[in-house]
């Protein structure tokens, strides 16, 4: 409360002094002011965002003032925020030079030199800023920790909350952010361990919570991720965005009649976006129960009639439903408006391909494969269309490459066999096929996707029957 009471006082009288300054530049007179006075008048614009007004209060106060340091340090807080970053370090340059043991002007040369991109000099500057900090040292660490997370140094960052921690280890707010740094770094289990320290703390932080669900839920951990959505909600069951994140998770963990309640849970708060209502028809079309599906992927339209997704989900179920010509229109559509979206080019080769387009089904499986070589169903997509077409070296190369990354596909070497014995190459066909078999014998049956007679071949009979598999 006293705390309150003396914010209040410190803006009705950092205020007042504001007043009176702009009062003398309307009556174009003079008054006087104490530097600290004109650091909170400083303060006062750059916390408005009125970098121009602050510099303005600077040349002022240099008048007065010609010899403070003080009024020199805030003109180069004031370019640096204006992203003038080399001006600003010569100001603070000459001000090291007077001053060697000024924490403040340490941390401004470290938030100087980030921004130019010298980020080994501005951690020096940086761990000389806590090296002269007597007072606050750990929040004076946090602080530049929080620059370093701010341009993405996650390692960085790490490095000064670690430091911080261990000095004070009843601060959960650093337990916090070493935890959003490891998942910013893909560290998904250091990542847990820290939010868990921190829920054990705090267990009643919802955005913990809701942060760990994400986490979960990004590397396919659902049944955690919803848990962790739960706890959210039961803390805050005004939680909009954590009920749309657990419908997400619920979707992903196919369990769609509770997804489909969380987006209209949602929706109570937020109202009805093109994005939920296009998940709304996905979860119905995976129910199969399509006339519903259509009329959310409708009403996504209704919103934003540039929507690809709503037009790729309406040419999906038209695939399903066996009306390729019109699920053809829809997915072309989709594409226009997205021309870098591979799922549209893939289900566009899926259609074309039914309707025995052979040659434009190959230009849209090789868009979709250009757009994501890493996506086994457009490798596998590409390669059956080129096989198809004879064009067995284009299967061949296209499947080799996938392979250096993905040795333990089984179905990939399954494929690259059934391409080689199907060019006559029987020795390169039955290593792979042997590869395969070491991998999953039980999905041998691939090797006949490419090349239906495989199985005709008396080598490969004769290598099946080593492996006991029945065919």
């Amino acid at each position: 409360m006293q705390e309150d009471f003396d914010n209040i006082f410190h803006d009705e009288e950092n205020s007042e002094l504001v007043n009176r300054y702009e009062e003398m530049l309307k009556n174009n007179t003079s008054y006087f002011f104490d530097v600290f006075e004109f650091e909170n008048i400083i303060d006062f614009y750059i916390d408005s965002n009125k970098a121009n007004s602050a510099l303005d209060v600077v040349k002022y106060a240099s008048q007065q003032h010609p010899s403070s340091l003080n009024i020199q340090l805030k003109k180069a807080q004031i370019l640096l925020d204006k992203g003038q970053p080399i001006p600003a370090l010569k100001i603070i340059e000459q001000i090291e030079k007077i001053e060697s043991s000024n924490s403040d002007v340490y941390l401004l040369k470290g938030s100087t030199l980030s921004m130019m991109g010298r980020y080994s000099e501005a951690e020096k500057a940086f761990d000389t800023a806590i090296i002269y900090s007597y007072e606050d040292k750990v929040d004076i660490i946090h602080t530049v920790s929080q620059s370093f997370e701010q341009i993405g140094r996650y390692k960085t960052a790490l490095k000064y909350l670690h430091q911080a921690y261990k000095m004070d280890t009843k601060n959960i707010m650093l337990l916090y952010d070493i935890a959003y740094c490891y998942e910013k770094m893909g560290k998904i289990n250091k990542s847990v361990e820290f939010y868990r320290q921190y829920l054990d703390k705090e267990p009643f932080s919802e955005n913990a919570w809701y942060n760990l669900g994400v986490l979960f839920n990004k590397y396919d951990r659902y049944d955690e991720a919803i848990e962790a959505f739960d706890f959210a909600l039961a803390i805050n069951p005004d939680f909009s965005v954590a009920y749309f994140n657990l419908a997400n998770t619920l979707s992903n963990n196919q369990d769609y009649h509770n997804a489909i309640l969380n987006y209209k849970e949602y929706i109570k708060f937020d109202g009805e976006s093109v994005e939920v209502l296009t998940y709304l028809g996905d979860c119905y079309e995976s129910l199969n129960e399509y006339d519903t599906a259509l009329r959310y992927y409708d009403k996504a339209l209704e919103n934003d009639s540039y929507f690809g997704d709503a037009y790729f989900g309406k040419a999906n179920i038209m695939f399903q439903l066996q009306k390729y010509e019109l699920a053809l229109q829809f997915i072309k559509k989709a594409a226009v408006l997205d021309d870098i979206n591979a799922e549209y080019y893939y289900l566009q080769g899926n259609i074309l391909s039914a309707l025995k387009e052979d040659s434009e089904a190959l230009k849209s499986y090789k868009k979709a494969y250009e757009l994501d070589p890493d996506e086994q169903d457009f490798v596998f997509a590409i390669s059956e269309a080129y096989a198809k077409s004879d064009h067995l070296k284009e299967a061949i190369a296209t499947l080799t490459e996938f392979i250096k990354d993905n040795a333990r596909n089984a179905l990939a070497n399954y494929h690259l066999a059934s391409c080689y014995l199907k060019n006559k190459n029987e020795k390169l066909g039955l290593d792979m096929l042997k590869k395969g078999l070491n991998i999953d014998p039980q999905a041998f049956t691939a090797i006949t996707l490419f090349n239906p007679k495989a199985l005709d071949s008396k080598a490969v009979k004769e290598l099946l029957i080593k492996y006991d598999i029945e065919f």
